[in-house]
């Protein structure tokens, strides 16, 4: 089942926390339905479908957030009970505070059409010649960030910009009519290319941090973290996930073919990217790791430090380690269960 939801306020102060967990096959969730926000046309239903893993012993219901701000935002007032969120959005999420959220795990996935991009008529070829332009971005997500950090490597600030918040469709509409100078993106870079856009400036770099990857986690809310079979069901689901990321590489034509008709684009196209993508890093989803809070934190100074935030951000405080132990638990069993997922195929292994 799958809703469209509104975002309401939520309030509650977060703590790292440590314990164990118990899995689904030791709590009965067969009475528990898992409220999971996910990206439209390619998100966790899509890929738990495709591998195999989308019939769990517990209710889901899923709801469609374009982005890990609104995902974190959705998680944050109990509207979903997990969701993705990528580091900067928790950042800013917290900073605005107060919390309800804990991210449970970490994700790492490629910084792949992570990108400012300017049409290829608009005689931009620099981000220096952004100043006193209108300059789109998706919000509370990625895009916020890396555009921050190009325009301080141009030697410029946020506010030599006219910065306009938009969604990812929204925002390249917006600089196909020229509404915009240009777009930080994420996701829609290659449509972007094929309707006359151009890459200005590569926000990857900027987003690896101490993890050589894209930085996210996965978001519970706190109140689930009370109840077991919630607990329960939210560890399977993240080793889930997890798992279906090994099937995604180990059939990669049959998944770039799922994600060619989902967002009609040549299958042919999406098996390329994908490909690339994983070879820049695998995705993953597993247990908390430290750099992942240390990176929150980067995130959190330096949008301190340029003023886009006035609350200082305690990362440590918005991450869990409850299920740490029960989702590398369950990890290892979906590895010992699916072990020809985890085969690495031949293109990404080849030097």
């Amino acid at each position: 089942m799958r809703v469209v939801v509104v975002l309401l306020a939520a309030t509650a102060v977060g703590t790292l926390v440590s314990a164990a967990s118990a899995s689904p096959h030791d709590v009965n969730v067969s009475n528990v339905t898992l409220n999971v926000a996910t990206y439209p046309l390619q998100g966790d239903d899509v890929l738990l479908k495709a591998a195999g893993l989308d019939k769990t012993p517990y209710k889901v219901k899923y709801q469609d957030l374009s982005s890990g701000g609104l995902q974190t935002q959705a998680v944050n007032s109990g509207v979903a009970d997990i969701g993705r969120g990528s580091g900067v959005a928790n950042a800013l999420v917290a900073a605005a505070g107060p919390i309800h959220f804990f991210s449970v795990a970490t994700l790492k996935i490629s910084t792949y059409q992570q990108d400012t991009i300017v049409l290829k008529s608009s005689g931009i070829t620099s981000v220096a010649q952004l100043k006193g332009q209108k300059v789109a971005y998706v919000p509370n997500t990625t895009p916020q960030y890396f555009l921050l950090k190009q325009l301080q490597a141009a030697g410029l600030s946020w506010s030599d910009i006219t910065p306009v918040p938009l969604d990812t469709s929204t925002g390249l509409a917006a600089l196909l009519s020229g509404s915009v100078a240009a777009f930080a993106t994420f996701g829609n870079v290659n449509t972007a290319l094929t309707e006359g856009a151009t890459v200005l400036a590569d926000g990857g770099p900027y987003l690896k941090g101490r993890l050589g990857a894209l930085q996210g986690t996965y978001n519970a809310y706190a109140a689930d973290l009370k109840n077991p079979g919630k607990e329960a069901a939210i560890a399977d689901f993240i080793a889930r996930v997890n798992t279906a990321f090994a099937w995604t590489r180990s059939h990669a034509t049959q998944w770039a073919a799922i994600l060619a008709k989902n967002t009609s684009q040549p299958q042919a196209t999406v098996l390329a990217n994908f490909e690339g993508s994983e070879k820049a890093a695998n995705s993953w989803v597993g247990a908390n790791t430290a750099e992942a809070i240390s990176n929150e934190q980067d995130y959190g100074n330096a949008f301190l430090q340029t003023g886009v935030i006035t609350s200082p951000v305690d990362a440590a405080s918005t991450f869990s380690n409850k299920l740490s132990g029960q989702i590398a638990a369950d990890e290892a069993a979906y590895q010992k269960k699916y072990p020809s997922y985890f085969a690495k195929p031949s293109w990404l292994t080849a030097t």
